[in-house]
């Protein structure tokens, strides 16, 4: 087992690194990261949820205060009550906001040059870590939905496996093409080392 970290991985990479099993003589090809655009949406979407409740119980606030209707019905017991829920739903959507992205940025693939390692994130509780050896990979499928995908040039990538094993899929990777290509020449090296 190699007890040293390779280098050139990023900081979740070094910090799943030791969670992987690696032979003496195996490589680290590359790592494969979450898009940074999922996470701007991630970031945009939280914000969004809790300026929507400032809006809302604030604006409530306001409405009470003003008593438009004039009911002559005393609102202020209202206000108190109202200010200390809109803060805790804000504060809540913005933790759940951090969480998510801190997950979304968890989710990692290394390939090396003797196995495929993904380190997926369901919750911050549930994580899930599948290896298979690259000679078992069968196919690599790149698939780019929407003119959002080719701009950004981000994807998702499907490793298709030999046998009863489950295809492999990761989405939001960033220059998929790439990332296709890196594992099908790990692939390959590993078949001229090892045969089928």
């Amino acid at each position: 087992m190699v007890h040293m970290q390779p280098a050139n991985l990023s900081g979740v990479g070094q910090k799943l690194f030791k969670l992987i099993e690696f032979d003496e003589d195996e490589k680290l090809v590359c790592e494969i990261r979450k898009h940074p655009l999922g996470l701007f949406l991630i970031y945009l979407t939280g914000l969004f949820v809790a300026t929507m409740l400032v809006i809302a119980f604030f604006g409530a606030t306001f409405f009470l205060d003003n008593d438009p209707l004039s009911t002559g019905v005393a609102t202020t017991p209202l206000r108190t009550p109202l200010i200390l829920l809109g803060t805790f739903l804000t504060l809540l959507t913005l933790l759940i906001t951090f969480l998510g992205a801190y997950i979304y940025q968890s989710n990692v693939v290394l390939v090396t040059s003797e196995k495929l390692t993904q380190v997926t994130y369901r919750t911050i509780f549930d994580r899930k870590i599948s290896q298979l050896s690259i000679g078992d990979v069968q196919d690599v499928t790149v698939s780019q939905i929407g003119i959002l995908s080719r701009i950004f040039d981000y994807g998702t990538l499907v490793v298709e496996t030999a046998g009863e094993q489950q295809n492999y899929t990761f989405s939001y990777v960033p220059k998929p093409y790439a990332a296709s290509k890196s594992i099908v020449h790990a692939h390959e090296e590993n078949l001229k080392l090892y045969g089928n």
